[in-house]
């Protein structure tokens, strides 16, 4: 864009700040582009993540590091409330009404379905580690892996109107249940895998079995500690916000300030009962989608529907960091790598759904459907940035093989995601209305 070639040729900055000048023209533009991208997405009937990653890509990484404002601190802080954002969005999503009879289903999905994707997953990443030039540190993979667990709601959302409204409401609003689901599950497991990994030093090699089994006592109690934390953080604020919400919304404008203001209060709360900040939004999420109001028109879809614009700019964010954040050189080294990742992660996930979904309770037609609608978005990507800046502190990772690991690893799980939402979607389109028809054949 040009006007990220203005900003890095001069110097300057705008009085009386540290920004450079053109930063808000063209960070505007960039979101302008972003929908509009978005846009011709839908038309082709692909996630718009997919063509949202592809324009941060396409932005040249020299012009953007010259221009960049942001440092390390700031980046963090960006892709944190994202994430948070995106969590309590999908924790509204999550209509226990709806999903009645399914329940447990979803549950299974979301929690045994997840571990399974993992474990098959990383069992493979570990077989094809030598596909990288310089290889791939068992502790790595296993972190790399973790960030991949969580289905996104946002690209799911995009894939069911690409599909026509074809998957039937039950079972749609199962998928969103168990997205939701999966997002905490991956958290969990991301957090319990970067303490259990984790290393007195930098330059220590001990063995990661051993690194394992000397941490896990104590790591299990801090993860039950923080889901303790979230838990109880996350009922606190979910079980009070709606007594809030009726005494002091009077508009639609209030009740989204109200709403952020509520998901920001639930993240403070969390952590200062012992860190489960992200644990805690979610289930006030939860909390606050199943909640009863005395105001009729402040219903729980209604919180939903005002906090989509913040959902869609925190995963337009999430989206275009990591775009900005890959090197095109470590894109082209794990490229065959990512490539059979990509094939690797769906097959995982269909044999989970063939294993936590029996013939008795679904048919081979949902588990099919369920099991082409697992698509990687916005959250694992942002985890793939906290995975960075976790990985100098890994057991047998030197200072020195961080830094091209994490551009490595990064470029790995940009790869996956991209190919996966444009592989699913492409299947599901493909395969979906064969499956309908014989289903209409049968009941005649």
């Amino acid at each position: 864009m040009p006007v990220w070639i203005v900003v890095s040729q001069t110097h300057a900055h705008v009085t009386g700040t540290l920004l450079p000048r053109g930063f808000f023209l063209g960070l505007g533009l960039l979101y302008l582009a972003a929908l509009a991208l978005d846009r011709l997405a839908a038309r082709w009937r692909v996630p718009g993540a997919a063509a949202i990653l592809l324009l941060g890509l396409a932005i040249p990484t020299d012009l953007v590091t010259q221009a960049q404002p942001l440092g390390p601190v700031q980046l963090e802080t960006l892709h944190r409330v994202s994430l948070a954002l995106l969590i309590f969005y999908a924790g509204l999503r999550t209509n226990l009404g709806r999903i009645r009879g399914m329940t447990r289903a979803g549950l299974r999905l979301g929690s045994l379905g997840v571990l399974l994707t993992l474990a098959i997953t990383g069992l493979a990443l570990l077989a094809l580690a030598p596909l990288l030039p310089a290889g791939l540190p068992p502790a790595a993979a296993l972190l790399a892996v973790c960030c991949l667990g969580a289905t996104d709601s946002g690209a799911l959302e995009d894939l069911m109107l690409a599909l026509r409204h074809s998957v039937s409401g039950r079972l749609s609003h199962l998928l969103q249940f168990e997205a939701a689901l999966s997002t905490l599950t991956t958290l969990l497991c991301f957090g319990f895998a970067s303490a259990v990994l984790q290393g007195r030093g930098h330059g220590e090699h001990e063995g990661l079995h051993a690194a394992v089994f000397t941490s896990l006592p104590e790591q299990l109690g801090a993860v039950g500690v923080h889901l303790i934390a979230g838990v109880a953080a996350g009922l606190l604020v979910g079980l009070l916000a709606p007594r809030l919400i009726d005494g002091l919304v009077r508009s639609d404008q209030q009740l989204l300030l109200a709403t952020v203001a509520l998901a920001f209060v639930t993240y403070g709360v969390g952590q200062v009962l012992g860190g489960g900040g992200l644990v805690a939004v979610f289930v006030a999420g939860v909390c606050l989608s199943n909640g009863r109001y005395r105001i009729g028109r402040f219903e729980p879809q209604a919180l939903g529907r005002v906090m989509h614009p913040f959902n869609s700019a925190a995963e337009i964010t999430v989206l275009l960091l990591l775009g900005l954040l890959v090197q095109p050189a470590a894109l082209l080294a794990v490229l065959p790598l990512g490539l059979l990742m990509a094939i690797v992660l769906p097959l995982a996930r269909l044999l989970a759904v063939t294993a936590v979904m029996p013939a008795s309770s679904r048919s081979w037609r949902d588990r099919l459907i369920v099991g082409g609608c697992g698509l990687r978005g916005a959250v694992p990507l942002a985890l793939a940035v906290s995975m960075t800046e976790e990985l100098p502190h890994l057991r047998g990772i030197t200072p020195q093989l961080a830094e091209p690991l994490a551009a490595q690893l990064l470029a790995l799980i940009f790869v996956v995601v991209l190919s996966d939402l444009l592989l699913q979607s492409l299947l599901m389109r493909r395969l979906l209305p064969p499956l309908l028809e014989l289903d209409a054949r049968e009941a005649v």
